[in-house]
C-alpha cells in the first residue's frame, strides 16, 4: 500500500495568501501614486481644481508637520498657507511630478525655519512686554494627561527645528528614504541624526517630568 503523502496545502497556502496581498497592496499604491501624478501635472498647467485636490488632500497632514516643528498653535495656518502658496507658484518648476510628496514636504521644512529664524531675530530686535510670552498648548490628545503634553511639548521646544522636522516626518510614518529625500541628506546621515533626535527628546522629556 502506498504511503499517503502529508497534505502540504496549508503550508504552501499561507505564502500563496500572502504575496497576493502584497501585490494587491503594490497595485494599489501604483494606483494611487499614478492618480497623484496626473493630478500634479494638471496643477503645474494652472488646472485649479487640480490645485484645489492637492491642497484639500495635504492640508491636515501640513499642518500637523508645522506645528510639531514649531511648537506653535497660533503659527499653524498661517504657515500652512505660505506654504501652499509658494507651493503653486513653484508646481511649474518642479521636474518630477512623482516626487511630489517629498517636494511639497521639504518645502514645509524649509518655511518652518525660515519662520523660526525670523522669530529669533525679532526676539533680539524687539523688546519683549509683559515678560516671555507662553506657548499656546493645543487640545489634548486623548490618553493623554496636560502634564504630560506640556513635558512633551517642552522637550520639543528644546529641539534644533531641522531635528524636530525628524521628529515629525517619523511620526508620519515616513520610511528613511522618503525622510532623505525631504530633508536632502544621506539615508546614513538621516539615520545618524534621528538617533541623536531621539536621544535628545528622551532626554529632555525624563527632565522635564
Amino acid at each position: 500500500m502506498d504511503k499517503q503523502k502529508p497534505d502540504d496545502s496549508r503550508a504552501t497556502s499561507q505564502p500563496d495568501a500572502r504575496q497576493a496581498t502584497e501585490a494587491t497592496c503594490a497595485r494599489t499604491d501604483t494606483a494611487e501614486t499614478a492618480a497623484l501624478t496626473e493630478t500634479v501635472r494638471k496643477a503645474q498647467t494652472g488646472d485649479e481644481e487640480a490645485q484645489r485636490i492637492l491642497i484639500l488632500s495635504y492640508q491636515h497632514r501640513v499642518a500637523g508637520f508645522i506645528y510639531t516643528i514649531t511648537n506653535r498653535s497660533d503659527s499653524v495656518e498661517d504657515l500652512a498657507q505660505i506654504v501652499f502658496i509658494k507651493m503653486i507658484r513653484a508646481l511649474p518648476r518642479l521636474s518630477q511630478p512623482a516626487q511630489f510628496e517629498a517636494w511639497l514636504f521639504r518645502l514645509a521644512r524649509n518655511a518652518c525655519i525660515d519662520h523660526i529664524r525670523r522669530e529669533r531675530w525679532q526676539k533680539f530686535l524687539t523688546p519683549l512686554e509683559n515678560g516671555e510670552r507662553v506657548l499656546d498648548i493645543p487640545d489634548k490628545p486623548a490618553g493623554i494627561d496636560a502634564e504630560e503634553l506640556d513635558a512633551i511639548n517642552h522637550a520639543l521646544s528644546k529641539l534644533k527645528p531641522k531635528d524636530r522636522a525628524l521628529i515629525a516626518l517619523a511620526q508620519e510614518g515616513r520610511s528613511q528614504v522618503e525622510m532623505a529625500e525631504i530633508t536632502g541628506i544621506s539615508v546614513v546621515a538621516l539615520k545618524a541624526r534621528l538617533h541623536r533626535a531621539r536621544e535628545q527628546l528622551k532626554q529632555y522629556y525624563e527632565y522635564a517630568t
